[in-house]
C-alpha cells in the first residue's frame, strides 16, 4: 500500500534512486547523486522538508514530488500567494499512477496551507526556487514535452495548460557577431564588460544561484553609465552529459529608456563572441513563446528552437 508523507533525513539517497529510475526525459541530470540534491535542494534556505513529498510502499521509495513558492516583487523574500509542484518523479510500479496522482494532490494541499490563491505545474525563470541545473537544462521550463509521464500527472488531474515555454539552443562553433552599421556605432560607443562570480544583486538571486559558476556581462556607454546586462552560468554537471562544454543565458536586461535600441542584440552577440574564445561550444536559454521580441532576437543570432515546456495551471 502506497504511503504519502514529507521529507525525512535519511531520504536523499532514495530520491536520487528514484530519480534514476523515473522517466525524467533527457533534460534531467543524469546519474543523479545525494550530493547533487543537497546543493540544489536541501541546502536552499527557503527549504521546507513540508513540500518534499514522498510517496513510499513499505521501506520502498517510489516517488516524490516538490511544492515552493517564487519571491516577492522586491526579490527579498518568499512570496506565498503564488505556488507551484516543480516536478512529480515516480518508479515504474503496479501503482505508478496512483502514487503520481497522490503526491501531486498532497503538494497542492501544502500550497494552499501556506497560503497560495495560484498553484502551478513546473517551474520558470519567476520559480526559480529549487532544482536549476537539474532539470530543464539553461532554466527551469515547466514541465518539458519530453517529460512524457510527468506531463500525464497534470492533465490526469485536470491542470490546464498555461504559458508555453521555447528552449532555444546555439552552438558557438566559427560565431561571429553579426556587423551592420548600427552595431558598429555600438560598438565603438561601448565597452563591454565580463565579472565572474558577480555580487548577486538580490537575495533571491543569490538563493537560487549560489553553487553555480555565474558571469555577467555589462555594457556601458563611454560616461561608464550601464546600458544592461546578461546573466550566464556553467551548465556542469548536465551539459556533462550532453558531452559538451554549455553556457546557459539566464538573462538580458536593458536599461528601461534604452530598450529598442540594438543593445540586447549586441550585448548577446558579444557576449556569445567571448564565451566561444574560452571553449564554449552551445549555449542555450529559454522565452516564453508569447515574449516575441526576445524570440525574434535569439532567433536573428542564430538560436533555433530545440523543445517547448509548459507551466500549468490548476483550474
Amino acid at each position: 500500500m502506497i504511503e504519502i508523507r514529507c521529507f525525512r533525513n535519511a531520504d536523499p539517497p532514495r530520491l536520487a534512486d528514484v530519480w534514476r529510475a523515473a522517466d525524467l526525459g533527457p533534460a534531467a541530470v543524469q546519474p543523479m547523486t545525494a550530493a547533487l540534491l543537497e546543493a540544489a535542494v536541501f541546502s536552499k534556505p527557503y527549504f521546507d522538508r513540508e513540500g518534499l513529498i514522498v510517496a513510499a510502499d513499505a521501506d520502498r521509495v517510489v516517488g516524490f514530488a516538490h511544492a515552493a513558492f517564487g519571491p516577492t516583487r522586491d526579490r527579498s523574500a518568499v512570496d506565498t500567494q503564488v505556488g507551484s509542484t516543480l516536478l512529480v518523479a515516480t518508479v515504474p510500479h503496479p501503482q505508478q499512477d496512483e502514487a503520481g496522482d497522490r503526491l501531486l494532490r498532497a503538494c497542492e494541499d501544502y500550497l494552499r496551507r501556506r497560503g497560495a490563491r495560484t498553484i502551478l505545474g513546473g517551474g520558470s525563470s519567476d520559480l526559480r526556487s529549487f532544482y536549476l541545473g537539474l532539470y530543464g537544462g539553461s532554466d527551469l521550463p515547466g514541465i518539458l514535452d519530453s517529460s512524457v509521464a510527468m506531463r500525464r500527472i497534470f492533465e490526469r488531474a485536470g491542470y490546464l495548460a498555461g504559458d508555453r515555454i521555447a528552449v532555444l539552443r546555439r552552438t558557438l562553433h566559427g560565431f561571429r557577431p553579426p556587423v551592420n552599421r548600427l552595431q558598429l556605432a555600438i560598438r565603438r560607443n561601448t565597452v563591454l564588460r565580463a565579472i565572474d562570480e558577480p555580487a548577486r544583486r538580490t537575495w533571491w538571486e543569490a538563493a537560487t544561484t549560489t553553487g553555480v559558476a555565474l558571469r555577467r556581462y555589462e555594457l556601458l556607454n563611454q560616461a561608464d553609465e550601464l546600458l544592461g546586462a546578461a546573466s550566464y552560468w556553467d551548465m556542469q554537471p548536465l551539459a556533462g552529459s550532453w558531452g559538451v562544454v554549455a553556457a546557459g543565458l539566464l538573462d538580458v536586461e536593458i536599461v528601461g529608456s534604452r530598450r529598442r535600441q540594438g543593445f540586447a542584440h549586441h550585448l548577446v552577440a558579444e557576449s556569445l563572441h567571448d564565451l566561444a574564445g574560452e571553449g564554449v561550444s552551445l549555449v542555450e536559454t529559454h522565452a516564453p513563446v508569447s515574449n516575441k521580441a526576445a524570440i525574434s532576437l535569439f532567433t536573428k543570432l542564430g538560436f533555433e528552437i530545440a523543445e517547448h515546456g509548459t507551466v500549468f495551471r490548476r483550474p
